[in-house]
């Protein structure tokens, strides 16, 4: 496609020269997308100096289409919302990845700053439409909570009443990227949308999103913006390089007539057909929320919580007919897995509270509030509950609540589950450092770094730690897998053989380290010896694979489960493959044994609880 260098005044013009009668007005905005920001750096100062350029050329209003920051901190939301509550005309934000993956507030601050994660609004007779796309708190694809596609339908539909045309924007591209990203376009098909702004590739683009034409930004962090202008029915897509007088267009097209991307490539549709060569017997219960929890189970009943923050109790007895035994409102989204343990039931919010309830009937028996969010998985040793909460682990007692004491550690969030030894806690951070405390005291015992520490989103944070042999083994976003002695925490081995990032497990008999690579395989690795090797390997046919859900053995059986839906089942003695399902096309959250009725429990992030049997 040819490019037009032009002058900020010729530019001006060129809604005249090229647009066709119509009887919507002229608009002209900028497009800011993947800005990934940090304080006090080159990334700051040229942000600010888009903001000047923007006001000077009186842009109409700018859209945000996420990425704002390296790695969603406070500091850094509040770095971008200075730089850009300094627009003289409105400015529209939405998150991306940056935000919601590694979010130490839980993405309470991003809506604190800019009132909500999406926006809809109507200028000069255009409609525009913008929502997150995630994803939340873990690594994974991205993901449109179930909960906004209906928002979404509802704007769209009402938005089509009008008779405006419709502009749409995300972080993320109608892709692979995005697990449900046909519901999306499905629905701008629907009601006729003309364009979809997007980012998160880093390249200035046009994309066939099903059918829709997808504008993907130049990324700001490249010194340089988008300029959108609409008029009649044309649409000119430019970008213009920081500093310079130049604006070079792009494309420019009917909203009418979308044969522009005729030619370019659509995405096909998620593929179920695996499912037809195993025989697994299935229970579905599909919730209107997304869920971002695993399952606890006492008994029969099992507890979950999703996004809209309701905790959920069901009566699973009958593993062919789920039956609702009570819900509870609590503060959402929540992201901790419940814990439960006797007839109690614990959940962390992302206000600060750490609840327990009866299970039976779901009453509140006790309430502990704090000023951090809890996204953390906690872990019971019979008795006590270890739980992180915002920085700081904590030792609860069950029965009564009472905290028992507070160990400030850390000076990341934590989020993993942790792994509870003989005398000691071992969990990750996310600043760099494994931790191992007293579980009497909570005092500190050792802590450990990968050389890495600057580098925060290489912690070995969002992961279950192993413990046998009188070791600790984890796995981290460096690629490394990592065996310490659990009394010093000296390094014993540590190895990139196998690209492994954050899913792994251990066998029922603590003799094995399972452990998942971001292609395909399964390795296993015995737990005795002090250098690193592997009794044996598998293909499990994943592709390219980066969720964190833990590995589980089960009755026999190793569970996996992947980013796209996929949960594989592996023969623990024979190392061959038992059965593959694909359970959705989201990321599977956690497997969950049903030491009950046989089989596993599992989540999906697109609201669905399978037992598989």
């Amino acid at each position: 496609m040819r490019r037009l260098l032009l002058s900020a005044a010729a530019f001006l013009l060129l809604g005249t020269l090229y647009a066709s009668g119509s009887a919507h007005g002229k608009v002209k905005f900028a497009f800011l997308t993947d800005i990934h920001l940090s304080p006090n750096t080159a990334s700051e100062r040229n942000l600010l100096q888009i903001v000047a350029e923007i006001n000077a050329a009186q842009y109409d209003f700018t859209i945000v289409t996420g990425d704002l920051t390296n790695t969603g901190s406070d500091a850094e939301l509040n770095a971008v919302k200075a730089a850009l509550d300094g627009l003289v005309k409105p400015v529209h934000v939405i998150s991306g990845n940056h935000e919601t993956n590694w979010s130490e507030s839980a993405c309470m601050t991003f809506n604190r700053l800019w009132g909500d994660d999406k926006f809809v609004f109507e200028y000069g007779g255009y409609a525009f439409v913008g929502l997150s796309t995630g994803p939340y708190m873990k690594m994974g694809n991205g993901h449109v909570r179930e909960e906004d596609v209906y928002w979404l339908d509802g704007q769209l539909k009402s938005l089509t009443a009008s008779g405006k045309p419709i502009i749409f924007a995300a972080h993320y591209p109608m892709n692979d990227d995005l697990d449900n990203w046909f519901k999306i376009t499905t629905l701008l098909k629907r009601y006729g949308v003309k364009a979809d702004l997007c980012g998160h590739e880093h390249r200035i683009s046009l994309h066939n999103f099903d059918g829709i034409i997808g504008l993907m930004g130049r990324p700001t962090v490249n010194n340089g913006y988008n300029i959108i202008t609409l008029e009649n029915d044309s649409l000119y897509f430019a970008q213009k390089k920081t500093g310079t007088p130049e604006i070079s267009l792009f494309a420019r097209f009917s909203l009418n007539n979308n044969d522009i991307i005729k030619n370019l490539p659509v995405t096909p549709r998620p593929d179920y057909s695996i499912n037809s060569q195993y025989q697994v017997e299935i229970t579905e219960i599909t919730d209107s929320a997304s869920i971002y929890t695993g399952i606890a189970t006492i008994g029969n009943s099992i507890f979950y919580a999703n996004s809209r923050g309701e905790l959920i109790a069901g009566d699973a007895q009958n593993s062919k007919k789920w039956k609702l035994l009570w819900k509870r409102q609590i503060a959402g989204p929540v992201y901790s897995t419940p814990v439960a343990l006797k007839n109690t039931v614990i959940t962390g919010t992302v206000d600060g509270k750490l609840q327990g309830f009866n299970a039976k009937t779901g009453t509140l028996k006790w309430s502990l509030k704090y000023t951090a969010p809890i996204i953390a998985d906690g872990a019971c040793d019979g008795k006590y509950l270890y739980a992180g909460i915002g920085s700081s682990m904590c030792k609860i007692d069950v029965k009564t609540g009472q905290q028992l004491w507070k160990s400030d550690v850390a000076s990341g969030y934590l989020q993993g589950k942790p792994a509870i030894g003989t005398n000691c806690i071992v969990f990750g951070a996310w600043d760099g450092h494994l931790y191992c405390i007293d579980k009497n005291t909570g005092k500190l015992l050792w802590k450990w770094d990968n050389g890495k520490s600057s580098q925060v989103l290489f912690s070995p944070a969002n992961v279950v730690p192993a413990l046998s042999d009188d070791k600790v083994f984890i796995v981290a976003p460096d690629r490394y897998m990592t065996a310490l002695d659990i009394i010093t925490g000296k390094t014993l081995w540590r190895t990139n053989q196998y690209t492994v990032r954050e899913s792994m497990g251990m066998s029922a008999d603590g003799t094995t380290i399972y452990a998942k690579t971001m292609q395909d395989t399964v390795i296993a690795v015995p737990v005795t010896p002090d250098v690193f090797r592997t009794d044996w390997k598998i293909d499990a046919g994943f592709g390219y694979e980066h969720n964190p859900c833990p590995i589980v053995e089960h009755a026999g059986i190793i569970y996996a489960g992947g980013k796209d839906g996929l949960l594989v089942a592996i023969n623990r003695d024979t190392h061959s493959i038992k059965w593959k399902h694909k359970c959705g096309n989201s990321a599977i959250n956690k497997i969950t044994p049903d030491a009950k009725n046989g089989g596993v429990w599992v989540t999906l992030i697109e609201g669905k609880v399978l037992h598989i049997k």
